[in-house]
């Protein structure tokens, strides 16, 4: 008989990420982006990821019994893990940001697929970002003459005013180091790190209308957490879009009466094939999410829910709430 012999929990090895916040929309992705990245480096191990309140918030706990514990070498090894990661030159491919036409969209996924046999495990990862950026099935008006892919919610530029989403992936991806990466999983975010050019906008703090800073902040350096930022990216394949009727949906995403995005936390050591079917339940995307005692069931001891707002010509989102 053949198969996986589970690895005892006590036998695993716990590393507790000390410096994300299940709440922040940018840590918990920098979270499932850490724990893809472990599972495909650790794929034997069985890497598993939980979260627990400590300090007041919701902490998450891998877990695997080939970790390395000490912070610096596990950070030294996911920094040369994401050093050359299998999506970049899908990310040159795309261009700056997410204004393909249909056609374009669907021939870039045809030359992924086209190179299947060169290396299928990059294939594979270049073809789930695709699925998670957009689809080339919709299109939505653009101009009198070209009309454009419909595209992820958690896109949040798209070229006005200097901001790209994709081209400032590539600027995170090319300048995020080990110590960066330590900041982000370890220690309590002090947002010392350049931010122009440098951040997605997925941390509620990216909100940074004038009347809510001191310093007018056109002329206020922005600064932002750039290994969360980083890490994030690597979350974007767990949450594939899908054409639903006329309209794109995103896992997780609700766009109705605007757009809210709701995530949950559970206190299981979960893997991460069943962690992606929890992203994808369906109460998530609804008003009104599961009883108490369904969620229970599932293991969730809480859903975040987070509204994507546009303020000016930038996407941001809101300070998460517990639903």
């Amino acid at each position: 008989m053949s198969g996986n012999i589970e690895t005892p929990a006590s036998l695993k090895k716990s590393i507790v990420l000390h410096g994300l916040d299940g709440s922040n929309p940018l840590g918990y992705l920098s979270a499932l982006g850490t724990h893809r990245i472990c599972s495909q480096w650790y794929r034997e191990a069985q890497v598993t990821m939980r979260w627990s309140i400590i300090d007041g918030s919701w902490r998450p706990i891998l877990e695997s019994p080939d970790f390395e514990t000490d912070a610096q070498s596990f950070c030294k090894r996911l920094s040369s893990r994401l050093a050359d990661p299998p999506q970049f030159n899908l990310l040159e491919a795309i261009g700056d940001n997410l204004t393909l036409s249909p056609s374009d969209f669907a021939s870039l996924a045809t030359s992924q697929l086209n190179q299947a046999n060169a290396n299928q495990q990059d294939t594979k990862t270049a073809l789930s970002f695709l699925a998670a950026f957009g689809t080339d099935a919709l299109a939505q008006s653009h101009s009198k003459d070209r009309s454009q892919m419909q595209d992820t919610a958690l896109r949040t530029m798209s070229g006005a005013g200097h901001q790209h989403f994709i081209k400032f992936m590539r600027e995170i991806i090319a300048n995020t180091d080990a110590s960066q990466l330590h900041a982000t999983l370890f220690q309590p975010w002090m947002y010392e790190d350049e931010g122009r050019g440098m951040n997605l906008r997925w941390d509620p703090i990216d909100d940074r209308r004038y009347a809510m800073r001191w310093k007018n902040p056109s002329s206020d350096a922005s600064s932002s957490m750039r290994g969360a930022n980083r890490l994030a990216i690597e979350a974007m394949p767990l949450f594939p879009t899908a054409p639903m009727a006329n309209k794109l949906e995103t896992t997780g995403f609700r766009v109705y009466k605007g757009a809210f995005w709701s995530w949950p936390i559970w206190d299981c050591r979960l893997e991460l094939p069943v962690i992606q079917s929890l992203l994808n339940r369906p109460f998530l995307s609804r008003q009104n999410t599961a009883t108490s005692s369904e969620l229970k069931e599932l293991g969730i001891s809480a859903v975040f829910r987070s509204q994507r707002i546009t303020v000016g010509k930038f996407r941001n989102f809101t300070p998460a709430k517990t639903v």
